[in-house]
């Protein structure tokens, strides 16, 4: 019996096949955890200053423009001072994750570069990595604020100084004739030389643009310039707008130098146009003391010789010897410092120092013969003032030619000066004449003019009552009665009247006896003794009998 319920016992717990099914399940839910745990990859830790535009489970991490991992969690820094950010990688990327490998969040953003980032309107900011290729593997790394600048760049690295420029930001465009080819890879300051340092790339194949003759200059995005030529309004690309940029290129005139190393220093101007007033190194300077306003030059201001530019303007006014120049003189006047640049007009092909001296020379005969400097008005808009060199027929004497070590340029009154010289002159001539003599004289004049008047009114009216007498209106008939009289005379003197007609015939007559006279006269013209001696006879011509 007890055999038997053993038995009924074993039939009860037979294995059912629906059990089968949540087994498999559990399988296949542990295999898929497995799978997930088993693709996924490191949990890496981005540090950032903050985390704007990111959002966990949201963003992305991309390499190359490929989904490489997600972030999975923001949060604060105990100190409350940073964003850490916490990104689930794939799979597979853990030998990107080195030392060397750089992180940055990309959005849209105008900066030197351009407009970049326009994509994340619309789909959101996502981070950006370059993959690391040296150093051990790490799992902590600084989230960028800009996209990184490459230090790979094949080219040739230039280094620029600037004393008086405003300071250029990492990244900023170096172009050549507007065209990008190169950019800012490190800004620095000398303290010893007090001026700002860049290092610049130029990238291949244009480093083979650079040579020791090129020059570099800042390319200002907006330029509005006032100056002696008029006004000038240059307006540059979108990102030299933003942020500047550098150009470089030849001078004027200038031929292609020889190459250069890397790391070979060069000059940053502040202009294109500094950079062109460079190129003239053999100069010489002269010292202009003026004693009339000076307002509208300025330093830059063209030194011209009839229209011609032949140097520059330096210091207005030079202020080393300001006060020497202002107490030395009975009358002050205002020093200007400028160059002579020969270079402008003679192509320098003889050495630097005899071609100075020859134009130091040169310049000596003619301000002996006349030459001197005065200041004229090179643009009306703007009252930009030059300094003017020209000859003059009686040039003021040269006086000093040598004032505080510097040699001293003879000038003369400028033209506005000598215009108002004259109309002061004029004023004082205008003041030394005796206007209230004149004017009593001329109101004496008036007067006899008055009385002239009045008297030739008293002479009209004593003529119009003459003319209303009797005996005055007789004379016309008494007129009238002698130019009939008149008349009659002057018919008597016609061709027919009596005095006329015997005139005429006797006129006649006397024609007739001159046509008489002519044979005689033409016999005494050819032989004058005819009326004393007989002429021979001329024999008759016989004529001839016919045969």
């Amino acid at each position: 019996m007890e055999e038997n319920k053993n038995i009924e016992s074993l039939r009860r717990v037979h294995f059912n096949s629906i059990w089968l099914v949540p087994l498999i399940a559990i399988i296949v839910a542990g295999w898929m955890l497995y799978q997930n745990w088993a693709s996924q990859g490191p949990v890496i830790t981005l540090i950032a200053s903050n985390a704007e535009g990111l959002e966990a489970g949201q963003t992305k991490l991309k390499a190359r423009n490929v989904d490489v991992g997600r972030v999975i969690d923001i949060r604060l820094s105990n100190d409350y001072d940073k964003a850490i950010i916490k990104v689930r990688m794939n799979q597979g990327t853990q030998k990107m994750l080195r030392k060397d490998a750089q992180f940055w969040v990309v959005k849209p953003r105008i900066g030197k570069e351009g407009v970049s980032g326009l994509s994340t309107l619309l789909s959101g900011a996502y981070i950006d990595m370059s993959p690391g290729e040296q150093g051990k593997e790490s799992d902590e790394f600084t989230l960028l604020s800009q996209p990184p600048l490459s230090t790979k760049t094949e080219g040739i690295r230039i280094l620029l100084n600037s004393h008086n420029t405003a300071k250029l930001d990492v990244g900023t465009l170096v172009h050549f004739r507007g065209y990008e080819v190169g950019y800012v890879e490190e800004v620095g300051f000398d303290t010893a030389a007090g001026s700002i340092t860049y290092r610049i790339v130029v990238k291949a194949p244009y480093d083979a643009l650079v040579n020791d003759a090129v020059q570099f200059w800042i390319t200002p995005g907006l330029l509005f310039k006032s100056s002696v030529q008029g006004f000038e309004v240059r307006l540059d690309s979108l990102e030299t707008f933003v942020s500047g940029g550098i150009s470089f290129g030849l001078g004027k005139d200038k031929l292609v130098g020889n190459s250069v190393k890397d790391l070979t220093s060069f000059h940053l101007f502040a202009s294109k146009e500094e950079a062109n007033h460079n190129l003239y190194d053999k100069t010489i300077e002269y010292l202009f003391l003026f004693d009339s306003n000076v307002s509208g030059l300025a330093a830059g201001a063209d030194v011209e010789f009839r229209g011609v530019r032949i140097g520059t303007v330096m210091a207005v006014p030079f202020t080393d010897i300001a006060m020497d120049a202002t107490t030395s003189f009975d009358r002050p006047v205002i020093p200007v410092l400028a160059r002579i640049e020969p270079q402008r007009l003679h192509d320098w092909s003889v050495s630097g120092e005899q071609s100075v001296e020859k134009w130091k020379e040169l310049l000596d005969t003619r301000i002996k013969q006349g030459l001197r400097a005065k200041l004229e008005i090179g643009n009306y808009l703007n009252a930009a003032r030059v300094i003017s060199l020209d000859f003059m027929d009686n040039p003021p004497a040269p006086g000093m030619t040598e004032f505080a070590g510097y040699d001293v340029f003879p000038t003369a009154p400028d033209s506005l000066a000598d215009i108002g010289g004259k109309v002061s002159t004029l004023l004082d001539s205008f003041a030394d004449v005796p206007l209230k003599q004149t004017f009593e004289q001329l109101g004496q004049t008036m007067a006899e003019a008055n009385e002239t008047l009045r008297q030739l009114q008293s002479l009209s009216n004593s003529v119009e009552q003459l003319l209303e007498k009797s005996e005055t209106q007789q004379i016309p008939d008494d007129i009238a009665e002698v130019m009939k009289q008149l008349n009659l005379t002057l018919e008597s003197y016609q061709a027919n009247g009596q005095i006329g007609r015997p005139l005429r015939e006797n006129m006649l007559s006397l024609g007739r006896s001159l046509n008489e006279l002519q044979p005689l006269l033409r016999q005494l013209r050819e032989k004058p003794n005819t009326l004393i001696f007989d002429s021979k006879p001329r024999l008759e011509v016989q004529p001839k009998a016919a045969r």
